[in-house]
């Protein structure tokens, strides 16, 4: 059983019997478990694929933003303590970072953005494929309809395959765009981008597996990120509520980069909250600790 569960049945415990009386003051905070493959570097944007077996991240720790992998014989383990570079042909000499990886029946598909090479000045996201297990990555190709001069960041695509979120850095802040497809599988054939509607910054989408439940990053006071849930209303989302027992109040960047694994039992992100390793470091929590409410 995964080094995650006995803590977190205890805190969801607490919270189920002493909740309703606390003040919003008073509510305890929940303690997320510090991911063994983090190094004195920062970790970041982290991506569990593979049922559970395999975990992405972007890391500087070789001077660059570079992605990262690590893998484990089941889900139940716990990571390992080092990392590997994804090369392959993804690999590039710029920055490289955000990934979200297809599961399932091969081909797999990695989506994530990058600046491809050292004269880009912006982020565009890009999608390889793999054909089949222990195959390399192929060469990455822009992702379409989805790139412009600004930064495209965080690609999630949805569970049933056809929205693909993602971030954009537009002149009044961050935003989450989403773009669709009739299909289900392959890299390509999304549509036009349209505007999620969410307040400017609040960006990085990753979503449970009913794409009812949206958890984004965004701005807290003095130039600090949090975590924060967004429920469907209608054909729209609502207004983001604080995840105010993850959310640390020390660390001089906060809590960021959400991601939920692929059955939503899991919320992964990186925080720079006292008890890591130096930097930004990758986290995760049992979702159900968060006490979310059912859509």
């Amino acid at each position: 059983m995964s080094r995650l569960i006995y803590p977190l049945l205890i805190v969801t415990i607490l919270i189920l019997v002493g909740g309703p009386g606390w003040t919003r003051d008073e509510v305890p905070r929940v303690k997320p478990i510090n991911v063994p493959v983090n190094t004195e570097a920062d970790e970041d944007e982290p991506h569990v694929a593979d049922n559970g077996l395999t975990l992405y991240w972007t890391s500087n720790l070789e001077r660059k933003d570079d992605l990262w992998f690590a893998r484990r014989r089941t889900a139940n383990l716990p990571w390992p303590a080092k990392g590997q570079l994804v090369e392959d042909y993804v690999s590039t000499r710029a920055d490289d970072r955000s990934v979200f990886a297809t599961t399932g029946k091969y081909p797999h598909y990695l989506f994530f953005a990058t600046k491809k090479d050292k004269q880009s000045k912006n982020f565009d996201l890009y999608v390889a494929v793999r054909h089949d297990v222990g195959k390399a990555w192929s060469a990455p190709t822009p992702v379409r309809n989805v790139n412009t001069d600004a930064d495209e960041l965080h690609p999630w695509l949805s569970a049933d395959g056809k929205s693909l979120y993602f971030s954009r850095r537009t002149p009044d802040g961050w935003r989450v765009l989403v773009v669709q497809r009739d299909t289900a599988t392959g890299p390509q054939g999304w549509g036009e981008p349209e505007l999620v509607e969410l307040p400017v910054n609040f960006h990085h989408a990753t979503l449970l597996p009913d794409s009812k439940t949206m958890i984004v990053q965004g701005p807290l006071e003095n130039s600090r990120w949090g975590l924060f849930v967004v429920y469907r209303e209608g054909k729209g989302w609502g207004k983001p509520e604080a995840l105010s027992a993850l959310n640390h109040p020390d660390g001089k960047t906060g809590d960021r980069s959400p991601n939920l694994t692929r059955d939503g039992r899991f919320l992964y992100f990186a925080s720079d909250r006292p008890g890591g390793k130096g930097g930004l470091d990758l986290w995760g929590i049992q979702t159900a600790s968060l006490n979310l409410k059912k859509p």
